[in-house]
């Protein structure tokens, strides 16, 4: 079950929180400018060269910078110790979602424009351009760990799709198409959040009907639906955040809601096991490190739990 190890508050309208590579630091997007959050409870504002809010933030893997996406159709990469490095303009509309590579030598953007486009991080420049999807693309992840197969990206839009794509070529391997209940009168439900699994087999998407499942990447069918209370409760007006933890027993499916709570199951068994409420405002990020997540609500509020067997 999870424990409450530490609450702080931010800016209200902070977008993402997300552990760097080592579990030590926390950073929390929040306006034009990056909070970051040590273990001790230290603080650091890093400002950054966006002319817009900031969606997305992303460490790389070696935990010394930092990569946000924002509203100003750009991309930046910020050196945590010694300030800016990049800022990347290639975009046509807002930039919402940013991820490294395992290696941290290639940086993915997506963009209300449909695209995904691949940089160089190092140089700065542009490597390639992905017309993913036929309406903003919102959600990218690349697989994450040692074992992963790192030449995968995934990407969810508001056009109703996930995609697979070669991350080197950039050639789309699948489209992950949707079962008959995630259809609404008035067509496809928007994907909202994409995420691979450890082992990079198995993809946790959520749509803006509330609907989680997970998908086998290499089958394209659904092997898990996570159920969620009715269909009215279940919508959703935000990109909730959702999240699997790796505990010693078995993984953990997290997933965020409206009215600030999040909901956790047994992936293997499906089952219940827990409902944490955070506050009164949707849980908008949601990221895991070992045994702890971190949380963040639209109001500003953010905490960090760690999963303690019982």
């Amino acid at each position: 079950m999870f424990q409450l190890e530490e609450q702080f508050n931010v800016t209200r309208g902070a977008t993402r929180a997300v552990f760097s590579g080592d579990g030590s630091r926390i950073a929390v997007a929040c306006g034009r400018k990056v909070i970051v959050r040590d273990s001790d409870g230290g603080m650091q504002d890093l400002s950054l060269q966006h002319a817009g809010p900031v969606s997305d933030v992303a460490w790389s893997p070696d935990g010394e910078c930092l990569a946000t996406a924002a509203d100003d159709f750009t991309v930046c990469v910020t050196h945590v110790a010694y300030g800016p490095l990049h800022r990347l303009a290639s975009h046509t509309a807002p930039v919402v979602a940013v991820r490294y590579n395992s290696r941290g030598n290639l940086l993915y953007s997506a963009s209300l424009d449909e695209s995904i486009k691949v940089w160089d991080t190092l140089s700065g420049s542009l490597l390639k351009t992905i017309s993913a999807h036929s309406e903003a693309v919102v959600a990218v992840d690349l697989p994450r760990g040692d074992d992963a197969d790192c030449s995968l990206l995934a990407s969810g839009s508001h056009d109703g799709l996930i995609r697979l794509f070669d991350s080197v070529s950039g050639h789309c391997l699948r489209t992950l198409t949707y079962d008959k209940d995630w259809q609404l009168g008035k067509g496809v439900v928007p994907v909202v959040q994409v995420q691979f699994t450890r082992n990079a087999r198995f993809l946790l998407v959520r749509t803006l009907d509330g609907a989680l499942k997970l998908w086998d990447c290499v089958n394209g069918t659904v092997v898990r639906s996570f159920p969620w209370g009715t269909a009215s409760s279940s919508q959703l007006t935000h990109a909730c955040g959702q999240g699997v933890l790796y505990t010693a027993e078995q993984p953990v499916v997290l997933a965020g809601g409206e009215t600030g709570e999040i909901h956790c199951w047994d992936a293997q068994s499906k089952q219940h096991v827990q409902e944490l409420q955070l506050s009164a405002a949707p849980v908008i990020s949601i990221d895991c490190w070992g045994d702890t997540m971190v949380a963040l609500t639209l109001d500003g509020q953010c905490t960090r739990w760690r999963w303690v067997q019982v």
